[in-house]
This record gives C-alpha cells, sequence and structure tokens, in this order.
C-alpha cells in the first residue's frame, strides 16, 4: 500500500495539469484523444491521471504552439525533441508581441467559446464580439483594435476582402480568418504575411496561437499543383427532399458551448457536426460549376449533405432535451 500511495503522489488530475500548464480541460483530452500528444493512465475513480513527465510535455506543447506551431506536428516529439525545438524558435520572432492585443471577433461560435474562457485569453483582450455583421462593422469604428478575426462557413475571396475591408475600417495590421470549408486555391490566395488562416473547429489556446504567429512568424504559401478530376456522363440523381435546417447558428452556437453532464460531451460535438454539415451545404451549393455534370454534381452533394444534416439535427434535438439543455 505504501508504494501504491507514493505513486499516486506523482500523478495528477486534468484541473492541475491545466493550471501548471495554462491549457484549457478541453484542449488537453482533444491533444490526447486526437493527436495522442500524451498517454494517461486512469486513477482508481476512472478519472484521467497525468505523470510529471506528461505535464512537462503539455507544457512545452504550449508554448510552442503559442509560437505558431501546429499541434499535429509537434505532438509525437519527444520532451528532448520540442526542448530543442524551444531553443532553435527563441530569437526567431519578427516582431514582439504586445502585452495586451485587442481583437475584434465576428462568428457564430467563438464569441461564446472566449466568453466563457474570459479568464485564460492573455494577452487577448476581446473589444468587440459579435454575430451580427452590421452591428460588428459599426462598434469597428468606434475601438481601438490590432487583430480582426472572422469566422465564417465557407473561405472565398468574397470572405478574404471582407476580412481586408474590416480591417481597413479599424486600422487593424492583422487578421484571422477561421472556416470549415474552402477550395485550396481560396485558402493559399487568403494567407498572407499578416493574415492567418485557420480550419475549423478551433479551440481557445488555437486562437491565442494564431494570433501570436500574426505577431511573430508570418506565414508563405507554398506552390502547390491544382488538382483535376474527370468527370464522366454519369447522372446524379437524388430522389429526396431537402429538410430545412431545425437549428438556427444561434441555437448551435449555444449549444456548442454549453456544457453537459455527459463526459464524452455528445451535445458539444454533435452541434459542431451539424454546423459543418451546414456549411458544406452552403459550400456545395456555391461551387463553381464548368458544365451540366458538374452542377449535377454539386446538387447531388448539396441534397444528400441536407438529409445526413437533418438526421444528426434529430438526434443533436434528443440529447439535448435528455440533458435538459435550454437552447
Amino acid at each position: 500500500m505504501a508504494a501504491a500511495s507514493g505513486s499516486e503522489a506523482h500523478r495528477y488530475g486534468i484541473g492541475a495539469v491545466a493550471k501548471m500548464t495554462g491549457l484549457t480541460d478541453h484542449t488537453i483530452r482533444v491533444w490526447e484523444r486526437r493527436y495522442d500528444a500524451v498517454v494517461t493512465e486512469r486513477a482508481a475513480n476512472g478519472r484521467r491521471v497525468y505523470s510529471a513527465a506528461d505535464v512537462e510535455k503539455l507544457g512545452y506543447l504550449k508554448r510552442l504552439t503559442d509560437q505558431g506551431f501546429s499541434i499535429g506536428q509537434i505532438a509525437s516529439c519527444s520532451v528532448e525533441e520540442l526542448r530543442e525545438r524551444l531553443r532553435t524558435v527563441s530569437d526567431m520572432s519578427s516582431a514582439a508581441v504586445p502585452d495586451e492585443v485587442g481583437i475584434a471577433v465576428l462568428g457564430d461560435y467563438l464569441p461564446g467559446q472566449l466568453s466563457s474562457h474570459e479568464r485564460d485569453l492573455s494577452p487577448l483582450q476581446v473589444r468587440i464580439a459579435d454575430s451580427n455583421r452590421g452591428r460588428f462593422a459599426a462598434d469597428l469604428r468606434c475601438q481601438a483594435i490590432d487583430v480582426v478575426i472572422l469566422e465564417s462557413p465557407i473561405l472565398n475571396p468574397e470572405v478574404s476582402a471582407q476580412l481586408v475591408e474590416y480591417m481597413d475600417v479599424c486600422g487593424a495590421d492583422r487578421g484571422i480568418i477561421i472556416y470549415s470549408f474552402g477550395r485550396s486555391r481560396d485558402v493559399e490566395l487568403a494567407r498572407q504575411p499578416n493574415v492567418v488562416v485557420l480550419r475549423g473547429p478551433v479551440d481557445v489556446d488555437q486562437v491565442k496561437a494564431a494570433v501570436v504567429r500574426s505577431f511573430t512568424q508570418p506565414y508563405v504559401a507554398e506552390a502547390r499543383p491544382e488538382k483535376r478530376r474527370s468527370q464522366d456522363d454519369s447522372e446524379w440523381g437524388f430522389s429526396g427532399t431537402v429538410a430545412p435546417r431545425l437549428f438556427n447558428q444561434q441555437q448551435l452556437a449555444t449549444l456548442a458551448n454549453t456544457s453537459s453532464a455527459i463526459d464524452c460531451e455528445c451535445p458539444q460535438h454533435l452541434a459542431q457536426l451539424v454546423g459543418d454539415l451546414s456549411a458544406f451545404e452552403m459550400y456545395s451549393a456555391n461551387c463553381e460549376n464548368r458544365n451540366d455534370a458538374d452542377a449535377a454534381l454539386h446538387r447531388y452533394l448539396h441534397q444528400t449533405t441536407a438529409q445526413a444534416r437533418a438526421l444528426i439535427e434529430v438526434a443533436l434535438e434528443k440529447v439535448a432535451e435528455a440533458e435538459g439543455i435550454r437552447y
């Protein structure tokens, strides 16, 4: 028993790890589940416990992602490799990050996320956070903004132009676009030395890292060959009907940011899935068509995605009802 007690003393719960590393509980879980950043054990009560080595590695990952590194690129590195990367980038900053960075955020989900983590945002200062475009544009004229963050279900040249317009209105030198779907060509065009582009969904730590990256490590786009697809004359038939949306964007945002008693966070994941499917509906409905076959294919994609979205909406409705979540 004494040995077991000593072993337990070197294990930490996720709350303690979050405080020691500066990461949120959610980010730690995502990094563990999606990227295998650490392999945790389970205590007798079934909860995750982390070793001192896990805490050290998560701390290094936090510092490197704050410098603009992608977690997917560094999660598998050893502690020694992460330590060496930190030494390498210590003098690479091209511009100092201010002690306070005033941000303006327009989107359906992100304003709620930032509001629920307001104590974890330093050095970010949220000066505007809205889902209404008209109100957002008006408020930009009245605030000192360093970085404009635009959340959009799709990324196309119009969205990129809208970000630049918002930046011009408030005099911000930097911008961030968070999108769900977009052509690789449009994504590459959107990336500029002063504009960071992220594929959603993102968490608060990723937003903070993107803001830091907009100051310290300008992105240089790599040339990529454009992919061409072949198209035969097959007809893309669809016999179903397109179901109307059950949830509006504000309701989805509420559900995505609502705490739940379900440990696997089903309401949040389902809300995000509905949002992603809705975004792809919009994307496929607005895709460019070279010919009639293209148009038929995109109609098919739009209609089948709507059908999938309707099924997941029913599941989300049932989970919200079971959990007593008001939206």
